[in-house]
């Protein structure tokens, strides 16, 4: 049944959820092909919850709340235990994978630990299983348990570890961050600063390419002084991760041809990585980038977070090697205080409105004292709940970009892209770059010379902007970008605004936050590229019912009074 409120018609959610499968199927069509394979959602947790004594409550709360998550990522942990543990580790993710397929959702596994993230990290575990030799640095430091990536032995242990897992048929097989070509406590030193292995191993092998015999001090400081032998130098490191990834991803697809493999990254991308996995298995390879953000004390953190990522993904686009990517949505630790289920949604939804094909969230662990309630009677509910929401968002951008202004890096300051302006990431269609925000007059406190394009004194201006100052730079912004600006506020908001647009310009949707502690009271928007034949504006929020908005056109313009926008809540447009 409808209703009409204000003008506006509200659907049912039950219609909207209907609808969301068969609307991802259509748009999916003109999407590319990995689309319609790639779960949407996938859960990532410790290796605690697939033993014996936490699975039986974590399968309870995934069945619970099926809904909320299409995939699943097992974990080998953080150390380096006997081969005989992984053998009874195996088993026991093989039984859960059964019970989860069982579900309707796909097991798959991360190898959470293959070089170390730290000597602290890795030693907090059991480290039974090392018997290899491991990192050094430039000037000596060998590491306890961080572990060169060419030695034979730890390539033997996780050819086999791959291949124990990869019997129980995973959907896809993650690669961890500490896969990455940066140095890790302790071999990372202030005064280091030349990543890398410097082993006897790693330094014989590149003498070899090299053809001269080096020392480990004047390699080191021909590294520091030589531009190009430093690239060498480099490549030849990354290349040997390369390898390691190479040898696991053939032990998985010997086993399991269909596994795809994925890649999960925190610093600078070195294509060299992931290249391995794909040269590997054949199959490209999935991508999650991360650079943590894990509490909601600061919400902008998250956004601010959204944009780094897509910074992390310059370039690598349109690879043959690459399927899809994620974003790292994660709590650090996984507890009641940490996170709250209304920020993942939301930092769910700003990565979505920038790009990513898929999410990744690692929002729960055994390992502390969290209790088994909280997940399946407080996170997973709202994830589960909000689930055909962003799904319906994700189906609705097929074939899209982000449209707006771009920022050097593309990454704005903070506050700059909560102003109701829509800046883009280097990956979206730009509009031209963002007008200077010097230009908007404030009153600052105190004197003195002052940077005005400094990300400091950028975040300041839109922190005391008045509600004038931001509605006369939104006219800026318009003309700037020759009156195209796909949305304009006709008042001052505090709102992060994300259009999405088709090829020929048209507008697809547009994804909104009320970036702010208090209520967004109903606000007119002007909107350009609206298709059309569009007859009304559809507005979309989570755990909350469809409102239908009429539009109201004057030329090429139409315009949408939004209703009205809680704390920290999301929504978008769409048309019908």
């Amino acid at each position: 049944m409808k209703s009409i409120v204000d003008g506006m018609v509200v659907k049912g959610k039950a219609v909207r959820n209907a609808l969301v499968a068969v609307f991802a199927l259509v748009v999916g069509a003109a999407m590319p092909s990995f689309a319609a394979e790639v779960p949407f959602c996938a859960l990532r947790f410790g290796y605690r919850f697939t033993q014996p004594d936490k699975w039986p409550e974590m399968r309870a709360a995934l069945e619970k709340n099926r809904q909320a998550f299409d995939e699943v990522w097992f974990s080998t942990g953080v150390s380096f235990p006997s081969l005989a543990w992984h053998e009874e580790h195996a088993r026991q993710c093989a039984k859960a994978a059964d019970d989860l397929r069982k579900l309707g959702i796909i097991p798959s596994i991360e190898l959470q630990t293959i070089i170390g993230h730290t000597d602290d990290i890795v030693g907090s575990g059991d480290c039974s299983g090392q018997d290899w030799g491991t990192m050094v640095s430039a000037d000596g430091l060998a590491a306890k348990h961080v572990s060169c990536p060419r030695d034979p032995k730890l390539i033997a242990y996780f050819v086999r570890v791959s291949e124990l897992h990869a019997a129980w048929k995973p959907g896809s097989v993650w690669v961890d961050d500490d896969m990455s070509y940066r140095n890790r406590a302790p071999v990372r030193k202030p005064g280091n600063r030349l990543a890398g292995c410097f082993c006897d191993t790693c330094i014989a092998g590149f003498s070899r390419a090299e053809g001269k015999t080096w020392e480990r001090a004047a390699l080191a400081q021909a590294i520091r002084s030589d531009a190009a032998m430093r690239k060498r130098w480099d490549d030849y490191s990354c290349a040997g991760m390369g390898e390691l990834t190479r040898a696991i991803a053939a032990a998985v697809h010997r086993i399991s041809p269909q596994t795809v493999m994925g890649y999960q990254y925190g610093s600078q991308l070195q294509p060299a990585i992931p290249r391995g996995l794909y040269d590997g298995s054949g199959h490209p390879v999935r991508l999650r980038p991360g650079a943590a953000a894990y509490w909601d004390t600061d919400p902008y953190d998250q956004l601010d977070k959204a944009y780094l990522l897509q910074t992390k993904l310059h370039g690598v686009h349109g690879e043959k090697w690459i399927e899809a990517c994620c974003p790292e949505i994660e709590s650090c630790p996984r507890t009641f205080a940490c996170r709250t289920a209304q920020g993942i949604i939301l930092e769910a939804f700003e990565n979505l409105a920038l790009g990513m094909d898929f999410l990744s969230m690692f929002v729960a662990d055994a390992r502390t004292d969290e209790t088994a309630d909280f997940y399946a009677d407080g996170l997973f509910p709202r994830l589960a709940e909000a689930h055909a929401f962003l799904q319906g968002y994700h189906a609705a951008n097929g074939g899209t970009r982000p449209c707006g202004f771009s920022v050097p890096n593309g990454r704005p300051a903070k506050l700059v892209a909560c102003r109701g302006v829509p800046i883009v990431s280097a990956t979206g269609r730009s509009l031209g770059p963002l007008p200077d925000i010097a230009s908007i007059r404030v009153r600052m406190a105190g004197s003195g010379e002052v940077n005005v394009h400094s990300p400091l004194y950028q975040t300041r201006v839109m922190q005391i902007v008045s509600s004038t100052g931001l509605t006369n730079f939104y006219a800026r912004c318009d003309r700037a970008a020759g009156g195209k600006t796909p949305i304009m506020f006709e008042s001052a908001v505090r709102a992060f605004a994300m259009p999405r647009v088709r090829d020929d310009g048209s507008l697809a949707t547009v994804a909104i936050v009320n970036a702010s502690i208090d209520r967004q009271e109903p606000v007119t928007v002007c909107l350009r590229g609206v298709p059309a034949d569009a007859k009304a504006a559809v507005w979309h929020q989570p755990e909350a019912d469809d409102v239908e908005i009429a539009l109201v056109r004057d030329g090429a313009d139409a315009r949408v009074r939004l209703p009205r926008i809680g704390a920290w809540e999301c929504g978008y447009l769409s048309f019908k």
